[in-house]
Order: C-alpha cells, then structure tokens, then sequence
C-alpha cells in the first residue's frame, strides 16, 4: 500500500510485461527472508519496508544479577542493525557463563540497561537464562531425561555440544551415565572427580548448560537461614549479611549482592552456629 501511494507500484506494474515485473521477485525474497531470518528488508526506488515477524508474549519476569543469559539461536544469522545501541555493547559479554552484573561491568553499561536489554533477548527468544555456573553446584535430574534416551535427533545434537572437540566426540552412555549421577548430595566436582569427564571426552561445562537448557536437570538452590537466635556476642553473620539470610536469597544472589565468592560465603556460614542451610 505505501509503495502505491508513494509510486504507484502497483498500477505501474499492471502495465509492464509480465517478464518485466518486479513484484513477483519481490514476494519471493519477502517469502525467503521472513522464513529464514524472520525479517526482512525491501527497498524500492525511495522506498523502504522493513518486516519482521513477531510473536506475541507475556512479558518476561524481571532480570536478576546474579542470572546468566545464554543464547539459543545462532546469533551470527543476526545483522549489527538488528540491535539497538546497548545491545550492541553488551551481546560480546553473552557467553553462557558470565552472569548479568558481571556482563553489566565488563560492558561498562548500566545494570538496568543491561537487565532490560536482557530481557528484551529473552522476550525474543534469543536467550535463555541460567544458574551461574559453578563446581560447588549441586544438581539433580528431570523427567525430560528421558527423551535423551528415545529421541536420536536430541542423542547427536547432545553429544556435538557436550563434545571437546567436534572430531572427538563422547559415547552416549557416558554423557547420560553423568547426567544420572548428578543427584542430591552430590557437587559437580564431586562428580568430576569421581569419573573424570576430560577422559570421556566430556567438558562438563557444556554438559550442564546443555542439560539446563534442555530441561534434562536442575540447580538445586543452596539457601542460607539465619535463625534469630544468637549466643552470647552478635556474630559476624547476623551483622554483616543478615538481611540477605531470608529463606529467599540463595548462594548465587548473595554473592552477587555482597560481593562474596561462593567460598567466602562458605566459610561465613559455617562459622555461625544461627545460621543453617536449606536446599530446594
């Protein structure tokens, strides 16, 4: 419609031989691109038409520090002009291990900007949020685990994700034998330790953020609790991080909150007798 109001495109194209037409060519790339890209540019004379096709959400919930985007689609199939600004700057960061505070300091962006590109992304479905990564992390599977098992197509996009090297790639029994290891009680680096993945040909890193993504395991929270009671003189805990010891705030928020690493928080809670842990 604006090409005829602005042309007259469509009237000059009735009176054109149909070998001359350019609308057919028009409708076939519009067609292409929108299928393989879902979006499209077409220019014409001094006019331009960007599509895109949309799909209409819910908007996402709200962006935490301490989460870690990581893409689910193959970002080199999107152009520089596709982002705005900000987006621009922080997409570098996005690497599946560097959770957003970290993403929001090394891009030197604001964290809310950073939040709220971020959420954009997921909106899109461009990415996908999860745990920060860590060996002190405890996980546990899910019923979706089965489908590794059936489904040949998810078998060989597993074990080339998972892989070390694409040409050197893990046997399956392997990968779901550490998949269905990882149980309560028991830390990733317990688990590494014990069947050593770098001999299966395994890097354990992509095997937690294949099994995340795929919904194959969970994170099983590490959640400190400060009782209110206290003995004797106030301690450390209950002085410096007790407002961040809720039941709510896990391991991960409070480390991105204060500034701790997972050790150091570690060693704070064990030391406080008011203070014990609850996983979920």
């Amino acid at each position: 419609m604006m090409m005829e109001l602005e042309s007259n495109f469509l009237s000059n194209e009735l009176q054109l031989a149909p070998e001359n037409c350019k609308l057919p060519s028009i409708l076939q790339q519009i067609l292409f691109d929108l299928n393989s890209k879902k979006s499209c540019t077409i220019t014409e004379g001094t006019t331009n038409m960007h599509l895109k096709v949309v799909k209409v959400a819910s908007d996402p919930p709200a962006i935490l520090d301490h989460q870690v985007p990581i893409f689910t689609v193959n970002v080199q199939n999107f152009t520089k002009e596709m982002w705005d600004l900000t987006t621009q700057q922080v997409l570098p960061f996005i690497n599946g291990f560097n959770h957003v505070a970290k993403i929001a300091a090394e891009a030197d962006v604001e964290s809310n900007l950073v939040k709220a590109c971020v959420q954009n992304l997921v909106y899109y479905g461009v990415v996908q949020l999860i745990p920060i990564f860590q060996y002190s992390n405890v996980y546990c599977t899910t019923p979706a685990l089965q489908k590794l098992s059936d489904d040949a197509h998810s078998q060989e996009e597993c074990l080339k994700y998972v892989a070390r090297s694409e040409s050197n790639l893990p046997a399956l029994r392997d990968v779901f034998n550490m998949y269905c290891n990882m149980t309560h009680g028991t830390t990733l680096k317990d688990l590494c330790l014990r069947l050593n993945p770098y001999t299966l040909k395994i890097d354990e890193q992509k095997l937690v953020q294949y099994g995340l993504l795929q919904g194959y395991i969970r994170r099983i929270n590490k959640i400190p609790v400060h009782s209110g009671n206290t003995h004797g003189s106030e301690p450390p805990t209950a002085m410096t991080l007790q407002q961040h010891l809720n039941g709510v705030n896990s391991y991960d928020e409070i480390c991105c909150l204060s500034g701790l690493s997972a050790a150091q928080l570690d060693q704070i809670v064990d030391s406080d007798p008011t203070v014990f842990i609850i996983w979920k």
